[in-house]
């Protein structure tokens, strides 16, 4: 009896300790390494320095152009209606996580290699949804990769995703989208994903005092 109350024990004994191990083993497993600035992290003094430099030399310029009425008139800065330069554009980080997951996941079902990921610079027309985006400057994504050129020679390109008739997705230049070219089928059964993203917030100066780029 006694020899088999000493089995149970060990045997018992022997599985805590099997299972406080693989527990020690998950959280070494589990630890986040600490992860280095990249070589493009600017200081804050830096970053602030660019902001002036734009507000300084580009502001006043794109004001000046953008309040004036249908008569000619400056509206002054006073009225309800002048309009301040976009200084910032923001975006929702984690809906920024999940674009750029997306595109990955794209670039991937067409076997290509996301070189870049491109900021371009737009403004919204006058006629919007939004009347607060009404003449706004914005910017909109895109990644690029690169492409065969027709002359034969490599360049980085932004692109899009084509997916033809057979189910199979191919990365397209986003000039032959906007060309027409890269819908080749006549037949039909083509679509294209784009993967330009823009859906975010444009704003004057931040509000808040000297909390912010001033």
């Amino acid at each position: 009896m006694k020899k088999n109350t000493l089995l149970a024990i060990a045997f018992v004994a022997t599985l805590l300790i099997h299972s406080c191990e693989k527990k020690s083993c998950n959280c070494d497993e589990q630890e986040i390494p600490i992860q280095e600035a990249p070589n493009n992290i600017i200081p804050v003094a830096a970053a602030d320095s660019l902001y002036k430099n734009y507000g300084n030399s580009r502001v006043a310029l794109i004001e000046l152009s953008e309040n004036v009425t249908e008569d000619g008139d400056t509206i002054p800065k006073d009225d309800a209606n002048y309009k301040q330069t976009t200084r910032y554009v923001s975006f929702s980080f984690k809906e920024m996580k999940k674009y750029m997951a997306f595109i990955e996941q794209q670039a991937d079902s067409a076997n290509i290699e996301i070189l870049q990921l491109r900021v371009y610079l737009g403004k919204y027309g006058k006629k919007v949804k939004n009347k607060d985006k009404s003449n706004r400057g914005t910017v909109f994504f895109n990644p690029a990769a690169e492409f065969v050129t027709a002359d034969g020679t490599k360049d980085t390109v932004s692109f899009a995703i084509k997916k033809d008739a057979k189910g199979n997705f191919e990365a397209v230049t986003v000039g032959s989208v906007l060309n027409g070219s890269a819908l080749n089928n006549k037949s039909g059964g083509e679509n294209i994903q784009s993967l330009s993203e823009n859906i975010g917030h444009e704003a004057p100066p931040p509000p808040v005092g000297g909390e912010d780029f001033q």
